[in-house]
């Protein structure tokens, strides 16, 4: 936990964890959000398996800054995941 800022920087840990194969073929992060919080969150390409949260922020918008943030928590170029968002998100990572 990081201020508001509650992560999981270890994906393949986490899969272990919940005992569940980890490729990034199978998952994809998305990230949502409203008007008190933002969510990172991994699906199962298929909807297989249920969502996994990889993290959870209080009262922080979605700027391209605080998403900058949010994928560099989780550590999100080492896990080499694929992204699956919005058009908005899109742009703003773009």
């Amino acid at each position: 936990m990081d201020g508001d800022l509650l992560d999981c920087n270890n994906v393949q840990e986490l899969m272990e964890e919940l005992q569940l194969e980890n490729t990034c073929e199978q998952r994809w992060l998305t990230t949502d959000s409203s008007k008190v919080s933002l969510k990172a969150v991994l699906l199962h390409n298929g909807n297989k398996f249920p969502a996994i949260p990889l993290a959870h922020a209080r009262h922080i918008k979605v700027t391209y800054e605080n998403l900058q943030v949010l994928l560099q928590k989780i550590c999100y170029e080492e896990q080499q995941l694929n992204i699956c968002d919005d058009l908005k998100v899109t742009a703003m990572l773009t």
